[in-house]
């Protein structure tokens, strides 16, 4: 990947939907019809830190992920025996190391999520932060991260390079395609896949926090999205968040995410990946996601 890399589809984005328009199966490890990406977005108390409040009272929500949401993620993903990606603030690392060495000892995948969640546009401050999460998680847990999701959905000009020259193979920010695809100027052998997330329907977060559901709820949204995805491009990524409040951290809430996951393992045609896993697969099979040579 180059410096000029502009993550924009145009043309790739054309040439993905039309590669997977024909067969999405053949595309996925094992044939599976669907490859499932469950991504847990820790969201601590970096949040509250990120608006300069104290994470107590109404403002401790973000504190409950750290304290009992995350490890009843760990009990619930080791039951089940799957593999998630874990979105990691750099402050959250920065003071809760040994949870996300828990985290990495678990075989999960642990990726870059902002510094402090940071929900205004950072001008040219961005590449310093995102080096300083880069540097905490690497110092928590002996190996750099390989994947990035935006905090609020900003994107510059100094986010993609910078990612290259950290080494970074995959961005998670996008919001445009059903399936992953390359960014522009990737050229025949890309370095770099975007691996778009869906906040509308695949994300607790807009469910709980502005739509007040029930957990039931959002359960029949997920399995909704599962069949229809199954019956088109085959890639689901999931966007759990462990925080009490606008999250799935609580008792009621990360039940119904595990029916969910029953719901899925119930399926033979389904295949478990983190993220990493995946952008590994893509950038192995440029062709099948609308890249490599005509």
């Amino acid at each position: 990947m180059t410096a000029a890399v502009s993550s924009s589809p145009g043309a790739k984005r054309d040439a993905t939907a039309a590669a997977g328009s024909a067969s999405p199966a053949s595309r996925w490890p094992g044939q599976a019809r669907v490859v499932a990406c469950v991504t847990v977005h820790v969201d601590g108390p970096a949040v509250e830190a990120g608006k300069g409040l104290a994470p107590l009272g109404s403002n401790s929500r973000g504190r409950y992920a750290m304290r009992r949401g995350v490890a009843r993620y760990l009990d619930m993903l080791a039951r089940h025996g799957v593999k998630a990606t874990f979105f990691c603030c750099g402050h959250d690392v920065e003071h809760y190391g040994q949870l996300y060495r828990d985290i990495d000892a678990a075989g999960h995948e642990i990726a870059a999520h902002g510094y402090q969640h940071e929900g205004w546009d950072l001008g040219d401050a961005e590449p310093a932060l995102l080096e300083k999460t880069h540097r905490l998680i690497i110092e928590a847990v002996g190996k750099a991260p390989v994947g990035w999701c935006s905090p609020s959905g900003r994107k510059s000009r100094h986010t993609l390079p910078t990612l290259a020259r950290l080494g970074y193979r995959y961005d998670a920010s996008e919001k445009d395609l059903d399936e992953p695809y390359f960014p522009e100027g990737e050229g025949e052998n890309p370095s770099f896949v975007i691996l778009p997330n869906n906040t509308v329907s695949l994300d607790d977060y807009p469910f709980y926090a502005t739509g007040q559901a029930l957990a039931c709820e959002v359960l029949a949204n997920f399995i909704a999205e599962f069949e229809a995805i199954r019956a088109a491009e085959g890639y689901l990524h999931l966007t759990v968040h462990p925080m009490a409040g606008g999250g799935s951290g609580t008792p009621a809430r990360a039940a119904a995410v595990e029916r969910f996951l029953a719901h899925l393992e119930g399926c033979p045609d389904v295949a478990f990946l983190t993220l990493a896993e995946l952008a590994g697969h893509c950038l192995a099979h440029p062709q099948a996601f609308g890249g490599g040579p005509a």
